[in-house]
């Protein structure tokens, strides 16, 4: 319980940690007790935001925080009563009674810093950054007194006076792009090209820019500083929600003081990549077809025919947006440079500027899954292509469905090699896994601690990974969207899904939210498809309730579907392991049958889809350390059950078995 509290208070204040991760973190120790207890409410729901970064780095060994968190807790109450009096009301005295302890992690001494005394101290928790920040801004303070602390604390102050008394974000741009060199070394950024039902690539390409929507703004700031953008924001949009005020706001500061000359931006061109290279030129506010939006210069290469999907897994999971219009792709700067080295520059025609100026390209029919249903099913060593063309009917027709089946059986798997065969870019698709414990303010939207400078922390509104997706998808019609809820059988179907199942059969209308100030209404649009998939095994199945199961289409993916008849033999041939794999398989599910169990807890065919199964001793071990265990729960108490399960007689009969030289068997 204790180590529960400690990682509680040390993970909350983490603005780099999904809420997800924090709470199994906390919840870890908790699970070693018999009658583990659930988390607070409230507690739950603080996890779910931060405002100090670097929580990723630091929580990846909690017993090593942990540890150090100890030593200080140990140094601190060996300290007299007056003196942790002192330490509370004086940031210096805490630190000096911190910085005695030896052998520590200076991180998490910086992190219980900022959250006991944030007015003196910053969030960035390396020693190194703060004395990157101190050497940049030394030109600022009129003499480094050489305690790193009080200069960086002095720094800020300077900064802070110079945006007019607003409080300063080191984190955002420009101050981080002075202090942590990515003027320097250059930068990658991913912007939107598809806002508000339009596609402006065409046009930037054809104008050599790039543009920013910000439909509100009349002129810019005499002087743009990050000061006088955030007020600038705060005050046209202020009727907006604060998550999305502050992601308008994020977008702006980076789109106009973050992107550098000679940067990279990055645009997704209906499945293609497109880059860019940013030219000199001030960021200016201009009209483009009555839209208002900040341009930059940029010159666009001649052609450009990579595709998303073809890329890198690592370059493609950063091509996603979260919310904002511009994202920082940096860490993948250097992969991007590569697929830009070699393009050619299209020239701005200047003689057809007049009849391109302001053209916005329609965007084409709604959209629809479409794959090669053929090469798909080769892939999957499916009998034929049948199977998978129910399943796009399904979902074209009726943009729900839900794949039933054994444990084994590959319905996740197939769900991914589905999207990854339409073409769906990482920014298109999204993944939630339901569990017991999932709710409504999880899924859709629900309040979440956010930190304002201004007002402290505070309980705001926070998208889910449902309503995340709807608006990606609203804003690219044309482009299908798709999300796949893993086990979606797992949580309470009434309680998550809540007031959508209206949506989910009416997709023209639209809905009040429960946590909707009247401000804003919700649809699912029609480009949002919702794969399902769970488990037939699973005793929570009953929590599908009538009125879900019409609203989605269920798609069996047991063995005797005759597309899906035969998976597991093909796989054995096209990967070179003995065809008797299948027939091992078989003769433990017709047992399975003859002793009444339901067909629903079979073994699926995937659990003998390793290659590393054609080692004897692989397979043994996924007898004892897979099977035999699940067979031992569905046959509880029952000793004479288990033994008509032959699995040596079984392996020896079938050629599986190794040679009494202890040789493989025989392909």
């Amino acid at each position: 319980m204790l180590a529960a509290e400690a990682l509680t208070l040390l993970l909350a204040p983490f603005s780099d940690i999904v809420g997800s991760t924090k709470r199994a973190q906390v919840r870890a120790p908790l699970l070693t007790v018999t009658d583990p207890p659930g988390l607070p409410l409230r507690i739950s729901a603080d996890l779910e935001h931060g405002f100090v970064p670097g929580g990723k780095a630091l929580s990846a060994d909690p017993v090593a925080m942990l540890r150090s968190f100890i030593s200080l807790l140990e140094q601190w109450h060996g300290q007299p009563a007056e003196r942790r009096v002192r330490a509370w009301e004086d940031p210096w005295e805490w630190r000096d009674v911190m910085a005695t302890v030896t052998g520590v992690d200076e991180r998490v001494v910086a992190l219980l810093s900022v959250v006991v005394h944030p007015g003196s101290f910053t969030t960035l928790l390396r020693g190194e950054d703060r004395q990157r920040v101190v050497d940049s801004f030394a030109d600022r303070l009129d003499h480094r007194t050489g305690d790193l602390d009080h200069d960086l604390l002095s720094v800020a102050l300077v900064l802070q006076a110079e945006q007019g008394g607003h409080g300063v974000d080191l984190y955002a741009p420009p101050l981080v792009n002075v202090w942590s060199g990515t003027v320097a070394v250059g930068g990658a950024w991913l912007v939107r090209g598809q806002v508000e039902q339009r596609d402006w690539v065409p046009t930037w390409a054809s104008q050599g820019i790039i543009t920013l929507t910000v439909e509100r703004f009349r002129q810019m700031p005499a002087q743009p500083t990050q000061a006088a953008l955030t007020a600038l924001v705060d005050e046209l949009y202020g009727d907006m929600s604060v998550v999305k005020r502050e992601a308008k706001k994020r977008d702006v500061l980076a789109f106009t003081l973050g992107m550098q000359p000679d940067d990279l931006v990055a645009t997704d061109d209906h499945g293609l990549l497109r880059l860019g290279r940013i030219l000199k030129g001030e960021a200016t506010l201009s009209s483009i077809d009555g839209t208002t939006a900040i341009t930059r210069p940029v010159a666009w290469p001649a052609k450009q025919d990579t595709k998303v999907t073809d890329l890198q897994s690592m370059v493609s999971s950063r091509l996603r947006f979260k919310g904002e219009d511009v994202v920082n792709i940096t860490e993948v700067l250097d992969e991007l440079e590569s697929l830009h080295a070699g393009d050619q520059v299209q020239p701005v025609d200047e003689s057809e500027e007049t009849e391109v100026d302001g053209a916005v390209s329609p965007l084409p029919r709604p959209a629809v899954l479409r794959c090669d249903t053929k090469a798909l099913a080769f892939e999957l060593y499916h009998a034929d292509d049948s199977w998978l063309v129910e399943l796009l009917d399904s979902l074209n027709e009726r943009r729900q469905v839900i794949l039933e089946g054994a444990p084994g059986t590959g319905k996740t798997y197939l769900a991914h090699r589905l999207l990854a065969a339409c073409g769906l870019t990482p920014n298109e698709q999204a993944l939630v896994q339901f569990h017991p414990t999932y709710s409504h303010e999880d899924f859709v939207e629900g309040f979440r601690p956010t930190d304002s400078k201004d007002s402290g922390a505070r309980l705001t509104v926070v998208p889910g990974p449902l309503k995340r997706i709807a608006e990606e998808a609203a804003k690219a019609p044309d482009k299908p969207h798709v999300l796949v809820i893993d086990e979606i059988n797992r949580a309470n179907i009434a309680k998550v899904f809540g007031e959508l199942y209206f949506l989910l059969e009416y997709r023209d209308a639209e809905i009040e939210l429960l946590y909707s100030d009247g401000k804003e209404r919700f649809k699912l649009p029609e480009n949002l498809f919702i794969i399902g998939t769970m488990n037939t095994a699973d005793r929570s199945i009953a929590l599908l309730d009538v009125a879900m199961r019409r609203r989605f289409v269920f798609l069996g993916m047991e063995t005797s579907e005759p597309a899906l008849q035969g998976v597991l033999p093909r796989w054995c041939e096209a990967n070179g392991l003995p065809v008797a794999l299948a027939k091992l398989r078989e003769r433990i599910n017709a047992t399975m049958r003859g002793h009444g169990l339901e067909a629903a807890l079979e073994f699926g065919p995937s659990y003998f889809m390793r290659p590393s199964l054609r080692d004897p001793v692989v397979l043994k071990r996924l007898w004892r350390r897979d099977l035999l265990p699940m067979l031992r729960e569905h046959h509880y108490g029952d000793d004479i059950a288990l033994s008509s399960y032959r699995f040596d007689e079984w392996c020896d009969e079938l050629g599986l078995a190794p040679g009494k030289d202890g040789s493989e068997p025989p392909q």
